[in-house]
């Protein structure tokens, strides 16, 4: 096989993932300079669901309000543009992806838990490590195994064999998927977030996730997702298909990283992971929240 010839029996299929139109208009509006937190509320208020989940989460413990949260205006100015561009984004995919489609090579709902702690720990690494924030950390965490998606629906046989293959080697799956498929789910996930439309920043790190040095210049995203995701095994956040991780400082990734972020040479990391692992709890409660009715 070869990426061609599963993009050409994804396509016979006739059963493409899209993202859903109202995820899509919130995500437009978070991007633009002049949308008010009107316009967005207008837009989440079209999909009752999501509606409903920005609410619980502005009435969390995490905000600590003393009041209710009783309108969806109110609850995105106080999550901000951002949070709620992520609670939709995250809302629409586990949802539309976690039906019919996804097969059931897996426990998808682990899967989906373990992308959402890649999504928050992603965009928490960029602020801890004070790297240049291109916005798209999130979505890129929480997308960057979408190729396993499609692997699992379209090819569940072969996919178990890549499942069973990198659990008796103690490998990761993108190291197997090549024996079986031609490919893997990082370039088979590059080339639908290109159908997609999604910009730059966000094809190269779904794409070189797993290679971040070639990435070019997108390589600072691709390189915080793939230490996220090694991240989020260490600490067993839901599960992506297998449990291989390594130490950050032995990692490619953060080469490439400290190559580029000469201010990272200095950083303690011990303190560093420390930081991060406090911000995992929060990170657990908000990656099922989307898996929650």
């Amino acid at each position: 096989m070869s990426l061609e010839r599963v993009v050409e029996v994804i396509k016979r299929s006739g059963e493409l993932p899209t993202i859903g139109a109202v995820a899509a208009e919130v995500m437009r509006l978070a991007g633009d300079p002049s949308a008010d937190f009107g316009k967005v509320a207008a837009a989440v208020e079209n999909d009752p669901s999501l509606a409903a989940k920005v609410l619980r989460l502005a009435n969390s413990p995490f905000y600590g309000l003393r009041g209710e949260v009783a309108s969806v205006e109110r609850a995105v100015a106080l999550l901000g543009m951002t949070q709620v561009r992520n609670i939709a984004l995250s809302l629409s995919l586990i949802r539309d992806f976690s039906g019919a489609y996804g097969g059931e090579t897996f426990r998808w709902d682990r899967f989906w838990e373990h992308s959402a702690g890649v999504a928050l720990i992603a965009e928490t690494m960029t602020r801890l490590l004070r790297l240049p924030v291109s916005g798209t950390e999130y979505a890129a965490g929480l997308l960057h195994d979408v190729g396993k998606i499609l692997l699992g629906h379209h090819f569940p046989e072969e996919f178990g064999r890549c499942l069973d293959l990198a659990a008796r080697r103690q490998v990761s799956l993108w190291e197997v998927e090549p024996e079986v498929f031609g490919t893997h789910h990082a370039e088979l996930g590059g080339w639908i977030a290109e159908r997609w439309g999604f910009p730059a920043p966000l094809r190269g790190a779904i794409r070189y996730h797993h290679e971040p040095g070639e990435a070019g210049d997108e390589h600072g995203v691709a390189a915080v997702v793939h230490l996220a995701d090694l991240f989020a095994k260490v600490k067993q956040i839901g599960f992506g298909g297998d449990r291989v991780a390594v130490c950050f400082a032995d990692d490619p990734a953060w080469a490439v990283l400290v190559e580029r972020q000469p201010h990272l040479r200095v950083l303690d990391l011990a303190r560093f992971t420390l930081q991060l692992d406090q911000e995992v709890e929060m990170a657990r409660a908000l990656a099922k929240l989307g898996r929650e009715p």
